[in-house]
């Protein structure tokens, strides 16, 4: 069992990041009560269950992790954040725990909505391998991609974090599950990433060497 810790962070209104007592390497991620839905504020795993066919958020969390990893070159897999398991906290709920991203001055690490400092052309040409060696070469339907899911460990270093999906699809999104649309999805959120950090369209450099800052 865990002891939880100070808050870190809300994530996406569904859950919260907690720091773990005496543990300075890991935190603990936990559904809550937070999100507006429908007027109340529903229990979360009701949520991902009626809405989304999850029947258990943080396990889908972790078992979409273990799949994406299988897939990373050993080289990229430090900016994916580590998972290290499902555990009891103190308060009685499950916690999906993971690595404590920290930056280069030992403070938590920043994601891109919130980041002030520069960034160098190794970031995001580490951003573009993650998309083509990665997400684009297995069809990997991690549209997760956004700004706050991008941590900054320091110029050179994006971590990844967040990895869920919606199981259900309505008809309409039948070619979600073709690897071709998949793709295409893929990309337009990392145009979107670059787009919103002011940045080229990295997605169109024939290759990552042909990539430079503006």
């Amino acid at each position: 069992m865990i002891t939880l810790d100070s808050e870190i962070s809300t994530i996406g209104g569904w859950s919260t990041v907690y720091a773990i007592k005496d543990d300075s390497t890991r935190c603990a991620k936990v559904l809550a009560h937070h999100r507006q839905y429908k007027g109340e504020f529903p229990d979360p795993a009701m949520i991902a269950q009626k809405k989304y066919g999850i029947p258990d958020m943080l396990r889908y969390e972790l078992d979409n992790h273990r799949h994406l990893m299988a897939h990373v070159p050993a080289d990229l897999a430090k900016h994916f954040v580590k998972f290290y398991g499902i555990e009891k906290t103190n308060c009685g709920r499950d916690a999906l725990v993971m690595e404590l991203v920290t930056d280069d001055t030992g403070g938590v690490a920043k994601n891109l909505d919130a980041n002030t400092r520069p960034l160098s052309l190794i970031f995001f040409r580490t951003l573009e391998r993650i998309r083509r060696d990665v997400l684009l070469r297995h069809a990997i339907d991690h549209f997760g991609i956004a700004c706050r899911n991008i941590l900054v460990r320091n110029q050179d270093c994006p971590v990844l974090i967040d990895f869920q999906n919606s199981v259900i699809r309505h008809r309409s999104q039948f070619w979600l599950s073709l690897p071709f649309f998949i793709r295409r999805k893929v990309t337009r959120k990392f145009q979107r990433v670059y787009q919103d950090v002011k940045m080229p369209d990295f997605t169109k450099s024939p290759s990552i060497t042909d990539m430079s800052l503006p």
